[in-house]
């Protein structure tokens, strides 16, 4: 990956000691000869503005390389975010490969209240967007199916969450996760394995699908909302 080896090489010496670790996470974390859409997490002894600039035009780089931005904190901010950003801790701690420097991944330690919380919170966000583009682009196949396409893989994340709550291993596929969430939730299954499989495996929906899974997928988010809400650990 002469790309990444670039970028890091760039990073090295822009930061020097005070770079602790780059870590990769995410799908494409351990796939060695990625391209591209490589998530990357960079942990720094102290940060301030100086170490930003230093870093941009390398940043700018790896992201016009079509990559997503990396994630840029202190050691301090690492050890500080794991009730608030449960998730993708927990998510990481799945999913990840050290790039360069120290491997922090074993001091993540994740509160299942916080988890279960987070998941509460997402879901209200995913819910106020729902409607809001229910309003704006019901008219607009087109755009239904750019909102779909999101909602799914907000709910997905979040399903990954609901497993780990109950000490369950996360399967790869798509529709594997949201049979198994099912154990635990009760939601429209026909309606969210259709939403996965036009998004992961190129499925296609006829207007009359479409038409139904609009109005349902709003019920199973709002239901999902309250059994997720009722969940205690």
């Amino acid at each position: 990956m002469k790309q990444l080896d670039k970028f890091v090489e760039e990073l090295k010496y822009k930061l020097g000691d005070n770079l602790i670790s780059i870590i990769a996470f995410g799908s494409q974390a351990n796939v060695q000869d990625a391209k591209n859409n490589l998530n990357l997490m960079i942990i720094v002894e102290n940060l301030n503005a100086e170490n930003l600039y230093e870093i941009s035009s390398p940043v700018k780089r790896w992201v016009n390389a079509k990559n997503s931005i990396p994630v840029v904190m202190s050691r301090a901010e690492w050890h500080s975010s794991f009730d608030v950003y449960a998730i993708e801790y927990s998510d990481i701690k799945d999913n990840y490969r050290i790039i360069y420097g120290e491997d922090l991944i074993p001091s993540i330690f994740i509160n299942k209240y916080f988890l279960r919380l987070q998941c509460e919170s997402e879901l209200k966000s995913l819910l106020l967007k729902y409607k809001n583009n229910f309003l704006l682009n019901i008219k607009s196949d087109r755009e239904m199916k750019k909102v779909l396409n999101n909602v799914i893989k907000t709910l997905l994340v979040i399903f990954r969450a609901i497993l780990r709550l109950h000490d369950r291993q996360v399967p790869y596929r798509a529709v594997d996760i949201i049979e198994c969430t099912a154990d635990y939730l009760a939601f429209n299954k026909i309606v969210l394995a259709k939403l996965a499989r036009v998004k992961y495996e190129k499925d296609s929906y006829t207007k009359q699908e479409l038409i139904f899974i609009e109005a349902e997928l709003l019920k199973d988010i709002q239901s999902i909302l309250k059994q997720v809400d009722a969940m205690h650990f």
